[in-house]
């Protein structure tokens, strides 16, 4: 089993990164997120990972994860805290993240990996193979890429992923859903579920408070909709910034064209990072959130980052019965998920 290692002890030389296109002369084009860094020799793409070593381009931190504490690595969650609510309910999935971000997000939670530098953190060897070998030690039912971006660590992603499908285990990300059409043709068959953070539905605070443009995003949500991996998508909901009533209309209106039956968390912001100027978002605001989500044709609706939140439960959209009964992160299947509710309304919960 792997061991902790930093990745200050050593020169971060990585593997040559297959989502790269040659350009003129020693210039290659990552084609892997929808920045679509070009480089010349000796550049860095905006994730600080992916770099251009005497025109070839390398992932720098193929199989290195951030996992500080000892013994077997990557860190058991429950599936529901990704969050994922429809996709197998109540089993545990091994998580793993990384350094550095593509993302430069005013609010981030977990800024001491996404902002890193990969020199500057200590940062554990995992191969794909002793992930998926944690995971089945470990009982977990799944491998889940998260915490930072996984988009800038494709190849590690896939690779993961296709070893813990051979294993037997589910595969999940969690995105910003900043990847390319190129990404997805690479990874996504090899990928169970993905839960995409639409960081809002307004290009200006998109470009000024997280560095990326919305259109890529909302993009990503519709082809991985189609290529049929279980989608869920999260809007963190920040007062002041993202959460004007039609702001949130507009949002659940464009889900409910796609899919009416995605499941959509309403996630509670908390001050932290570079945005600790604004209060965390009252409990009214996100059941507001709710209401028009519902109203605009949304099925499954939830209120997430809050304790013992009425809106937390799996219910039938047709007769309101319950099918999955949540506290926190713990879950109880009170309905036959394989089935149909007692209305007669299909039960579309992956297990």
């Amino acid at each position: 089993m792997a061991t902790p290692e930093s990745s200050t002890d050593r020169e971060l030389t990585g593997v040559k990164a297959t989502l790269a296109r040659d350009r003129e002369g020693d210039t290659v084009e990552c084609t892997a997120c929808a920045h679509r860094c070009v480089l010349s020799p000796g550049q860095r793409g905006v994730c600080r990972v992916r770099e251009n070593v005497d025109g070839e381009l390398r992932l720098l931190t193929y199989g290195l994860v951030y996992d500080p504490t000892p013994g077997p690595p990557g860190t058991l969650d429950p599936i529901e805290k990704k969050p994922l609510y429809h996709f197998h309910p109540g089993t545990d999935v091994l998580s793993f993240g990384g350094a550095a971000c593509n993302f430069r997000c005013a609010f981030c939670q977990n800024h001491h990996l996404a902002f890193a530098d990969p020199e500057t953190i200590e940062l554990r060897a995992v191969s794909p193979e002793a992930a998926v070998e944690s995971a089945l030690e470990q009982g977990a039912a799944g491998i889940a890429w998260t915490y930072n971006e996984p988009t800038i660590y494709a190849e590690y992603v896939r690779d993961g992923a296709k070893a813990a499908t051979e294993a037997g285990l589910y595969t999940v990300m969690v995105s910003n859903g900043y990847f390319t059409e190129e990404f997805l043709a690479e990874v996504g068959p090899y990928l169970d579920a993905i839960n995409i953070d639409v960081k809002g539905f307004r290009e200006g605070p998109h470009l000024e408070y997280m560095g990326s443009r919305l259109q890529p995003t909302l993009d990503s949500v519709e082809r991985v909709h189609e290529q049929g991996i279980h989608t869920e998508v999260t809007y963190l909901v920040i007062p002041g910034l993202n959460d004007d009533p039609e702001e949130i209309r507009e949002f659940a209106e464009w889900v409910a064209g796609i899919d009416s039956s995605i499941p959509v968390h309403f996630s509670r912001f908390h001050p932290d990072f570079e945005m600790q100027d604004r209060p965390p978002t009252p409990i009214e605001r996100l059941e507001q959130a709710h209401e028009i989500a519902v109203e605009s044709g949304l099925e499954f609706v939830y209120v997430g980052n809050v304790r013992n939140q009425r809106f937390n439960s799996t219910v039938c959209p047709d007769c309101g019965r319950t099918w999955i009964r949540r506290a926190g992160f713990d879950s109880t299947i009170v309905a036959d998920l394989d089935g149909q509710c007692e209305c007669g309304w299909p039960i579309d919960v992956e297990t």
